[in-house]
């Protein structure tokens, strides 16, 4: 078997009273992983018991192991009737499966659905991998999952491959027949179980979805359960599979050693560099050697399978990115970022990545906030079970907001996020992100023995080169005559690369402002644009505000900002589910400008033009529609 899985209770404390005429308990555990059970002795006549058990032992799949929850469950013995339920613990082992062998020991607490917290149990699990050459199975084993909206602390990314999503359909045991019959507690922890076990599944499928891109991450993740009624329980979960590599505390760019019995992805050779100094201070600091950045990004296209699921949006071809190296010291080694074409980001099915904290250099122009909602009805389900109905909804969505994206004139969706609002028979389905072009033309490739030194203006700036012919020229000239490169940010806030004292002109680009010029043509937009001339360069077209719904980019920004809410209510009138549906569809495009209003009108009167991190949430109750943001 490909893992086996070892158990062991060792006590108990703070229980609560089961026997009314001794004030005590005599309690005693199961311990079960998938179809298998085992028992514990009875501790007779204590809160505290001290069960001391032998290692219980489970062998499963690994792709069991990743759906299946360690259930542990306390009992209380009774000699003439039914045993009680004191409560329960479940552990995910999914976390244990990144090591060959994975341990994991200590306190946890007992919970009942129907009381709460009851007391708490000390065991010690341990996880055994053994080699899998089976290239069938379907498990993904080693793949790590960040809920982080940015690269996590402590790893570098080689490599974004793209959007990642699954989604699970089940039918709910609240509305089958037998909770006539069962307990309100044996619901509770049916309904608990089956929810622990489609999340398992969801994360695994996901999982297995990076992995045949040639990832080893999923950044960004996002779960959410719809409850449907008696549609059933629909999991879905969205994700940007990424190849991460861990830093150690010696060498920066170390790569973590890969795992007997898991499918680890390729790692590039090739590693690159971002040229780009963080943010500066309110002084000026000069002749500043480039510090390394934690996220350097590679966008490569991999190719993927068809899935269980028809709506796989992962990339089809070539993916977005820029990779990183480091030499020892203070001296970077030679890097190279290969240039990603427009043609490799219109192969992407959908161009969607879910941080929102975006490595410097990684996009060249912000477009703003692309997003799309829709009002469906549950009675349309042909076959509750069916997920073919659901990601057909979501399909949708997601073509309508790639095709905003290219009518903003832009290449990538950052801060990508899905949500549905379920109320009676009637489901709302909204998705949104920050359209955005990403930098193509980027390449910072030099030789090991240069040093690249930046005089900084006082004010925050970040640099990005005008073309990559310009830095090519440049190297080549600074290598034939061993001479340093400089790069100045003048009070205009452009670039120069000069070599030997000789400023070349034709290769000034405008670093701290243009982020913020507009990515299309004033008169090719299907809609009506408030734009003005950009107040840095003199040059590019800004609009009047900008909306993101990702962290503040490397920007600079005046002043410090606040919180910007704006509510909205619509009165309904209580129908049908039909009804209710052309109500709601009908109100929504009404109540999102509205919302837009409210928020533009809140920044001008505070003198701002700017908003990041947008959050748009709606809500339907019996004779209300609510928006917030």
């Amino acid at each position: 078997m490909p893992a086996k899985v070892k158990v062991r209770i060792l006590a108990g404390r703070n229980l609560p009273v089961m026997d009314r005429t001794s004030d005590t308990s005599d309690a005693y555990v199961e311990v079960k992983l998938g179809n298998t059970t085992f028992k514990t002795e009875v501790c007779r006549r204590s809160l505290n018991p001290q069960w001391n058990s032998e290692w219980f032992r489970f062998e499963v799949d690994d792709e069991e192991l990743q759906d299946e929850p360690l259930q542990i469950r306390i009992m209380d013995y009774d000699t003439y009737s039914a045993n009680d339920a004191i409560g329960k613990v479940y552990v995910n082992l999914n976390p244990l499966l990144y090591k060959q062998s994975g341990f994991l020991s200590g306190w946890y607490p007992i919970y009942d659905t129907m009381h709460g917290i009851r007391g708490e149990v000390n065991m010690a699990v341990k996880v055994d991998l053994f080699s899998d050459t089976n290239k069938y199975r379907e498990s993904s084993c080693g793949v790590h999952f960040f809920y982080s909206p940015r690269i996590p602390h402590g790893y570098q990314a080689q490599v974004i491959l793209g959007f990642v999503e699954e989604l699970v359909v089940n039918d709910d045991p609240e509305y089958q027949w037998i909770d006539k019959i069962r307990t309100p507690r044996a619901s509770n922890e049916t309904r608990q179980t089956l929810f622990s076990k489609l999340s398992g599944e969801v994360q695994r499928k996901i999982g297995l979805k990076a992995l045949e891109l040639g990832g080893n991450a999923v950044v960004g993740y996002q779960q959410c359960f719809d409850l449907e009624g008696e549609s059933g329980i629909v999991v879905r979960g969205i994700g940007t599979a990424m190849n991460l590599i861990k830093l150690s505390e010696g060498n920066p760019a170390a790569v973590s050693p890969p795992r007997e019995g898991t499918r680890e992805s390729p790692v590039p050779e090739d590693t690159v560099n971002t040229l780009a100094p963080g943010p500066g201070s309110p002084t000026t600091v000069t002749s500043t050697k480039l510090s390394q950045s934690p996220a350097k990004v590679n966008l490569t296209c991999g190719q993927r399978r068809s899935s269980d699921s028809d709506l796989s949006t992962t990339p089809k071809a070539n993916s977005l990115g820029d990779s990183s190296g480091s030499g020892s010291g203070g001296t970077r080694t030679a890097v190279h970022r290969p240039a990603i074409g427009q043609d490799s980001l219109d192969m992407l099915e959908y161009p969607f990545i879910t941080i929102k904290q975006i490595p410097q250099g990684f996009v060249q122009h912000i477009g703003g906030v692309v997003s799309a909602r829709s009002v469906k009805l549950l009675v349309q389900i042909n076959n509750p079970d069916e997920p073919e109905t659901r990601d057909a909804w979501w399909t949708e969505l997601r073509k309508e907001v790639r095709s905003h994206t290219r009518a903003l004139g832009c290449n990538i969706v950052l801060g990508y996020c899905e949500s549905a609002e379920i109320y009676d028979e009637v489901c709302i389905l909204s998705a949104s992100g920050t359209a955005a072009v990403l930098n193509t033309n980027m390449s910072n490739e030099h030789d090991g023995t240069s040093t690249l030194g930046y005089t900084l203006n006082p004010r925050p700036c970040t640099v990005v080169t005008n073309t990559q012919r310009d830095w090519e020229k440049e190297r080549e000239t600074a290598k034939d005559k061993e001479k340093p490169l400089k790069v100045d940010i003048n009070l205009a806030n452009q670039v120069r690369v000069s070599h030997n004292g000789d400023w070349n002109e034709d290769s000034v680009s405008h670093a701290a402002c243009s982020l913020c010029h507009i990515p299309y043509s004033e008169s090719s937009v299907p809609f009506p644009v408030n734009l003005t001339r950009c107040i840095v360069c003199r040059r590019h077209k800004v609009p009047d505000i900008l909306l993101m719904t990702i962290e503040p980019p490397s920007v600079p920004v005046c002043g410090k900002g606040c919180l910007i809410q704006a509510r909205v209510c619509r009165v309904k009138k209580d129908g049908s589910a039909e009804q209710n549906a052309k109500e709601i569809s009908d109100s929504l495009p009404f109540l999102e400008y509205e919302l837009h209003h409210q928020l533009v009108n809140k920044l001008k009167v505070k003198g701002m033009n700017g908003l990041f991190g947008l959050k748009v949430q709606v809500s339907v109750g019996e004779k209300m529609l609510v928006g917030v943001a």
